[in-house]
């Protein structure tokens, strides 16, 4: 047998045995820590009863640690890549539709043959580190030779990491967002120059001889981590990219790798590091092609800031003293004559009976052209608020302490009630704005608004039970939801593209407006800019929702609580006031429903993604719920009428958007 073969069949024995011992370790099911953790202590006594399996197992994993070239495996698995967010998610996709093949003989692979179920980093990573070295202390050490031949390769993946890291960070993308580092050194640049000649005397005389003096070194690291987090900081008001979130996770990915091997390599005792990055290294193999949270991760901080910029809109909704209480009665009812006119339009151009398409769109026209124009004249549409609420919640979750929650019901209390008297306000005036224009119709073009069967359609689609009403307004309030994020994502990018200060030094608009109006009219963009094409794609999607259901055949359309009091007060005038008082009922019922859903699901959605995008759980959600709910049936009122006039808690509160 030739060489090359004796080790191939020495590797793959190897390997078969490590096997055989994760399979042995692995629970039944792979959250259940306690049982992994007894399988291990068992297994590690075992290997202390029978010293020839301890040796046995001792050799395969150092002649699995001992094969060449496996720098690859340190300096980049749980690592992003180079190639950017759109070439690695569609090499991970490619991956996880075509796997590909195992190759033999290197140790990135083979640590995906030992552990070979999909959810082994659960329970790899669950097990204390205590218990990991209980089993890790059973094994006889290897000789110094290979032990020194081991760690080649944790040398060779520093020098690689220190160059990605240097390199990455003259990334154009993170100089444009922090200008300084062109300016001074910096510390992703002075990391290499100080790691290299450390690096450079761990050879003498064929011999390995580990610097121990990496703390200047890890000073560094340090000042990368703060540089990183600057970055971060900023982004909240100079807005984010998708390329730069992906860039600030790959340099903080390389910095952490980095200093994970260094602390590794220059222990006295490496055992603890080594469980620490064996750790890392099993997460990182077995996640390297999942899509989802790789998505998740990625988009998170981009999430974060599109969060933040619909909450710095949602203050605007939140009315903290009476008199901002009364200012968003009158927005509120502003906004509401608005939509009683848009309601009109729609119930005009139903009666035309349009292709479905060119319907849908004519629809969602009316409805964004109606939606800008309310916000440009300073007026609500309550549905629109809970997007833009809960990001204001989740960010004062983050920032309060547990005991400081009770602030927190404050909060909440006014949020509730800005919400109601919103709704109130809308519903107010768009029912009888509606009545009034179905009154006035025959007076002025001789006939009725719609004929008496429209009548009792709008009446039937209001039904909380007999029609898909509550269903319909579940999606309405997915697409109040996504307006929100749509509002936010557009925020971000003006101020990401510095969107106000092109517009204003744009010649074109200089020459033709002036410097001070063309300031302005850039100003203006920068405010607005994610509020009017927020509104315009809540709009087109209210209108192209009931298009999707006719040419696709699914249940689907819409109940907006605005449009659904306008529509009954149009179907009072037709039906001559003449409802039956049960079909009256139900239907006031319906329209109580479908405000109800659209509050939930708008607001739900909205909580869970700005609480996602700022990395929070449940339990301080859970025990705020649980005080609302205390204060509630303690003060029911107060999240309905207006704040007592004694408050003076400040919270701005206008009609816009």
């Amino acid at each position: 047998m030739s060489e090359a073969a004796a080790r191939k069949s020495d590797f793959a024995a190897a390997l078969t045995l490590l096997i055989h011992c994760v399979d042995g370790l692995r629970p039944a099911a792979p959250d259940n820590i306690e049982a992994a953790e007894a399988n291990i202590r068992a297994y590690a006594q075992r290997l202390h009863d029978n010293p020839d399996q301890a040796h046995a197992l001792s050799g395969a994993l150092w002649q699995l640690l001992g094969t060449a070239h496996q720098a690859s495996l340190y300096a980049e698995s749980g690592v992003r890549s180079a190639l950017g967010f759109g070439l690695e998610l569609s090499q991970r996709i490619g991956a996880r539709l075509l796997p590909p093949v195992p190759v033999e003989g290197q140790l990135r692979d083979a640590l995906g043959l030992v552990f070979h179920v999909a959810d082994d980093h659960v329970w790899v990573s669950g097990v204390a580190d205590t218990v990991w070295l209980e089993l890790f202390a059973a094994l006889p050490p290897p000789e110094e030779s290979v032990h020194m031949q081991a760690l080649l390769p944790v040398i060779e993946a520093i020098r690689v990491l220190s160059y990605r890291l240097a390199g990455t960070a003259l990334d154009r993308e993170l100089l444009r967002a922090e200008p300084a580092l062109e300016e001074y050194e910096t510390p992703f640049l002075a990391q290499n120059a100080e790691l290299l000649p450390l690096l450079a005397r761990e050879r003498n005389d064929g011999h390995l001889v580990f610097e121990r003096d990496f703390d200047q070194l890890k000073v560094l690291l340090d000042q990368c981590f703060d540089v990183l987090e600057r970055v971060r900081r900023r982004a909240t008001t100079r807005g984010i990219s998708v390329r730069l979130t992906y860039l600030l996770a790959r340099l903080e990915q390389l910095t952490r790798r980095l200093e994970l091997l260094l602390d590794f390599l220059s222990a006295d005792e490496r055992c603890l590091p080594g469980v620490r990055l064996f750790k890392v290294l099993v997460v990182g193999e077995k996640t390297r092609n999942q899509i989802g949270p790789f998505i998740g991760d990625n988009l998170s901080l981009l999430a974060r800031n599109v969060t933040d910029h619909a909450s710095r809109h949602g203050e605007h909704y939140i009315a903290g003293s009476r008199a901002e209480w009364l200012a968003m009665l009158r927005s509120a009812a502003g906004g509401g004559v608005i939509i009683a006119c848009m309601a009109l339009i729609k119930v005009q151009l139903s009666l035309l009976h349009l292709p479905p398409l060119t319907e849908g769109f004519l629809f969602g026209l009316n409805y964004a052209l109606g939606f800008v124009l309310i916000h440009m004249l300073g007026f609500t549409v309550a549905t629109k608020q809970p997007a833009m609420t809960a990001a204001v919640l989740a960010a004062t979750l983050e920032d309060s302490r547990p005991r400081d929650l009770q602030r927190m019901v404050d909060v909440t209390r006014n949020v509730a009630r800005t919400q109601f008297i919103a709704i109130i306000g809308n519903v107010s005036l768009a029912l009888p704005m509606a009545m009034l224009i179905a009154l006035a119709w025959p007076l002025l073009f001789d006939h009725a608004l719609a004929p008496l069967g429209k009548a009792e359609k709008m009446l039937a689609e209001v039904h909380p039970f007999a029609s898909g009403a509550l269903l319909f307004a579940a999606v309405a309030g997915v697409g109040l939801f996504l307006s929100g994020i749509v509002s936010g994502y557009f925020d971000n990018r003006a101020r990401y593209m510095r969107l106000a200060e092109r517009v204003a030094a744009h010649p074109l608009l200089c020459a033709a407006l002036g410097q001070q109006r063309a300031h302005a009219l850039g100003e203006y963009f920068d405010e607005h800019h994610g509020a009017i094409l927020g509104n315009l794609f809540f709009g087109m999607y209210l209108g192209l929702i009931g298009s999707v259901s006719v040419l696709t055949g699914l249940p689907v359309d819409i109940r907006h609580v605005a449009f659904a009091s306008a529509n009954l007060g149009t179907a009072l005038v037709l039906e001559q006031f003449a409802v039956p008082l049960m079909v009256l009922a139900w239907t006031v019922a319906g329209v109580v429903g479908i405000a109800m859903v659209n509050l939930l699901v708008s607001f739900s959605l909205a909580l869970y993604v700005a609480m996602r995008s700022r990395r929070l759980g449940t339990v301080q959600l859970l025990r705020l719920g649980g005080l609302v709910l205390v204060d509630f049936l303690r003060h029911p009122l107060s999240y309905y009428l207006p704040p007592p006039p004694e408050n003076t808690e400040v919270k701005p509160a206008s009609g816009g958007e």
